[in-house]
């Protein structure tokens, strides 16, 4: 994987193989196993999940890709008041409204999220308050996990991030992903477990002008 395309605001035509992508990455993710738990429609919507994940990115942060679209990573500021605010397209914006009239139809969907969304926000606003980047997510196509797609994603964004001497912020469900993310400098700062359900929420931060 020598080329990686930055798709910030731009490729459009690619969103649904992005969004595919994801959802494979994520099939048995305990994040998604707790938004949907029917097996016979998780792929689906997970899909759909991650086409919202896309769209957000899209509208108001920046999405990375390889070249082959094996690998995607959604990146978002927070309280970052240099990023620039570009104009959105008209479709783009359609298409996010569309997305979220289908995820919000699911009633379990809309519940667990809502629960999870809380615990995430509330830590994010009470512990990293201060200007940084956000991974909101990155996943491989499974049949190519191992070859080092994740690790390029992530060493191409968090250089620039290096360049304006930012943190930057994550949360995983997976201690096994918990692992590989320390690797580039992030450091777990919590553990909040899900009501009702056996996921933790671990929130991890990458402090300023770390080597990734």
């Amino acid at each position: 994987m020598n080329e990686l395309f930055h798709l910030k605001r731009l490729y459009e035509d690619q969103i649904e193989a992005a969004s595919k992508v994801l959802a494979h990455a994520f099939q048995d993710d305990l994040l998604f196993v707790y938004c949907f738990p029917d097996l016979k429609e998780r792929e689906k919507k997970a899909n759909i999940h991650c086409e919202w994940l896309i769209l957000t990115g899209i509208l108001s942060g920046e999405l990375y890709t390889s070249s082959d679209i094996k690998a995607v990573s959604v990146w978002n500021p927070y309280k970052i008041k240099s990023y620039p605010v570009e104009k959105q397209t008209k479709n783009i914006i359609r298409r996010l409204r569309k997305v979220r009239r289908e995820l919000f139809s699911d009633e379990i969907y809309k519940e667990r999220l809502s629960i999870f969304e809380e615990i995430a926000n509330l830590f994010q606003i009470e512990h990293v308050h201060f200007p940084h980047w956000y991974l909101a997510i990155i996943g491989v196509e499974p049949t190519h996990q191992g070859k080092s797609y994740g690790s390029k994603l992530i060493r191409l964004k968090l250089a620039e991030i290096d360049e304006l001497n930012l943190p930057c912020y994550l949360h995983t469900e997976n201690e096994k992903n918990a692992k590989f993310y320390e690797q580039f400098g992030f450091e777990p700062i919590g553990k909040n477990k899900i009501p009702n359900f056996n996921v933790y929420h671990h929130p991890m931060l990458r402090n300023k002008k770390q080597k990734a």
